[in-house]
């Protein structure tokens, strides 16, 4: 009886807690409603958001923890945006951007209410332009209290290519909603408009590539991004880039003729007016100590110390701190820049905000950790924080995705990314210490090894972050049992302390594409957001989609995005919608198609609040053009309810 009294007072203490969230979030969106003059909630999304997350605390006080990380804040925040919107009964739609300006969002074209679902729209990122596979756009709305702004959201995408007078290295667009080809929708444009996009590649060296994945600033007004590049070249840079201010007036940049920062400011040097003028874009190249390559490692930013951590392919791990908002510069003392896994190629790091450790991957399928200052859990394998872990896994095939750490359970997945291995390809779970007992493991293969079939990192469900683990589900894109060559869509479940279930799997959503597939069809990263009352799971595969099959709305031997409404029975007896992507045939058996990983953005009744952004994988063709446009990369924005 005493320990149920506990478990009441416990259950109590959070229903009140989360309820006191709600209520302060609500009276700030009703607030904002009233008007301008309070500052804006702004939501920046990129690929870290996905890997660090938090299932629902277990007690009052792990929930009162959380109110220090900012990415919980996000989550919950994505999670919550259509009953916050709905409390802003009388937003106006003038809004005020990031420089003080007036936008008239709702005067210049017909009320959300009142405009149907919108056309896809596609822009083009020039000839090879892509985000990548297993990469992600950056998404970043201004405010989620208030209408959807025109000109102060946007979403940026690196581009996989060399800068140069002629190619960006990044670009960003706004005007996101509007329709194509026609003038209209809520921003009353024709597409979206160019907000930026530079070329940052230092004296135009080729082997300079954006390769992976851009994180944002709290506020949106400064990007973080690495370019690859070879040691003989000087090894990678991370480029820190403050975009000039005033877009939708002064555009800085064009796909075809992309600008150069105004302002080179050196390592060491403070974000101040005074290195970096207000009106200018500025930028901070910050080579890789040792002059190391990186085609994997994604930055992973800290908001709460303006650090960032990111990997190298020679299995050394990098922090920089003044990032932002301070003097940004590598750490190159007290045991930084750290050797993980010597001549690794290592995956993003993910650094735990409960245990203080960062975890990381590597081409070999070791997974490891890095005992960070203030870290609780593990041991050193030598010395003391910063620190190897003492114990790491080695596990099989290629992990070529990051970790994803859920910061309630105290639990890290890691996806098998090559079945090269016995598994064939497998998930596995083990708690922040990477103890041996605490590993599970999961076969999301086929029957036969298929080397060369990346197997990309799964997505939650909704009620696994509101409800908790044990109602929750994971969804991943595993390959068919009967037929290794083509995707399968995977269904898993969790015991209330978050543990990975071995037993019970229900089977698997296959026939997706028909009988022949090529090797290599890889799925992109399962994408999952819970809009109003639908929970819906977004994912791509490469070729030979089959519609007469499960693959409902694809196109009959093109690559797809599709998407699941979760909640029924499982598995579905089809996708719920698709729409196609180009796939081009580069050999026997072999080719490329498919989608970079897949961002949401807003979630509302608004029209055009709620889409996905994504690039195609390979060139844009006369089966799938770019807005009309073949041989160019694409950038893409279709309606999470219908792929349209």
């Amino acid at each position: 009886m005493k320990l149920k009294n506990v478990s009441w007072r416990v259950t109590l203490a959070q229903v009140l807690f989360g309820t006191a969230i709600v209520i302060a979030l609500l009276l700030g969106a009703r607030t904002r409603a009233q008007g301008p003059g309070n500052n804006p909630s702004h939501l920046p999304t990129d690929w870290s958001h996905r890997h660090m997350v938090f299932s629902r605390p277990n007690s009052f006080w792990q929930a009162w923890e959380f109110q220090k990380e900012p990415r919980y804040w996000h989550q919950w925040t994505r999670r919550n945006g259509w009953a916050m919107r709905s409390a802003n009964v009388h937003i106006e739609h003038n809004e005020t951007n990031q420089n003080g300006d007036r936008d008239h969002d709702g005067d210049d074209g017909p009320a959300p209410a009142n405009n149907p679902a919108h056309r896809d729209w596609a822009i083009s990122l020039g000839t090879g332009g892509t985000v990548g596979a297993g990469q992600f756009p950056a998404k970043f709305t201004f405010d989620v209290n208030a209408a959807p702004s025109c000109t102060a959201d946007y979403v940026a995408f690196t581009t996989s290519l060399a800068g140069s007078a002629t190619v960006p290295s990044i670009v960003a667009f706004d005007n996101l909603y509007s329709t194509q080809p026609a003038v209209g929708g809520f921003c009353n444009n024709a597409g979206p408009s160019v907000k930026w996009a530079y070329n940052t590649n230092p004296a135009g060296d080729v082997t300079g590539t954006t390769l992976t994945s851009p994180v944002l600033s709290f506020d949106g007004t400064k990007i973080a991004f690495v370019e690859s590049r070879t040691n003989a070249n000087g090894g990678s840079i991370l480029h820190l880039l403050k975009w000039k201010p005033g877009a939708g007036v002064t555009v800085q940049g064009t796909i075809a003729a992309p600008a150069v920062p105004d302002t080179l400011m050196a390592a060491g040097q403070a974000w101040n007016t005074t290195n970096c003028p207000a009106a200018n874009s500025c930028i901070v190249n910050i080579i890789y100590s040792g002059a190391r390559p990186d085609t994997v490692s994604a930055p992973f930013y800290n908001y709460a110390t303006d650090e960032l951590y990111v990997g190298d392919d020679n299995g050394v791990l990098h922090k920089f701190t003044g990032v932002f908002l301070g003097t940004p510069v590598e750490v190159t003392t007290g045991g930084w820049p750290l050797t993980v896994n010597a001549t690794a190629i290592l995956t993003s790091p993910v650094l735990d905000f409960t245990s203080k450790n960062i975890f990381v991957g590597d081409s070999t399928g070791r997974l490891s950790f890095v005992r960070e200052v203030g870290s609780t859990i593990g041991t050193c394998a030598v010395g003391s924080p910063p620190c190897l872990g003492s114990v790491s896994q080695a596990l099989t095939g290629s992990i070529v995705d990051p970790p994803i750490v859920d910061g309630s359970t105290g639990r890290v997945l890691v996806f098998d990314g090559t079945e090269t291995s016995a598994n064939h390809g497998s998930m596995f779970q083990f708690d922040t210490a990477l103890t041996a007992g605490s590993k599970v493991t999961v076969r999301i293969g086929g029957n036969a090894v298929v080397a060369t079939a990346i197997l990309h990192a799964g997505t939650f469900d909704d009620a696994y972050f509101s409800v908790g683990p044990a109602s929750g589900k994971l969804y991943t894109c595993g390959k068919d049992p009967g037929f290794n060559n083509r995707p399968a869509i995977y269904q898993f479940s969790f015991n209330g302390a978050g543990v990975l279930q071995t037993a019970g799997i229900p089977a698997p959503l296959v026939n997706l594409t028909n009988t022949f597939s090529l090797i290599g069809d890889a799925c992109s990263p399962v994408t999952e957001i819970k809009n109003g009352a639908t929970d819906r799971i977004f994912f791509s595969f490469a070729i030979n989609a089959n519609p007469a099959g499960t693959a409902t709305g694809c196109t009959a031997g093109q690559g797809c995005v599709a998407s699941i409404v979760l909640g029924g029975a499982w598995p579905p007896a089809a996708t719920t919608a698709g729409i196609a992507v180009p796939f081009i045939l580069t050999g026997v058996q072999t080719g490329s198609g498919g989608t970079s990983g897949i961002v949401v953005d807003n979630v509302g009744a608004g029209a055009q609040e709620s889409s996905i952004y994504y690039t195609f994988r390979t060139n844009s063709t006369a089966a799938v053009p770019c807005n009309g446009t073949v041989g160019v990369g694409c950038a893409v924005k279709v309606t999470q309810s219908a792929l349209q």
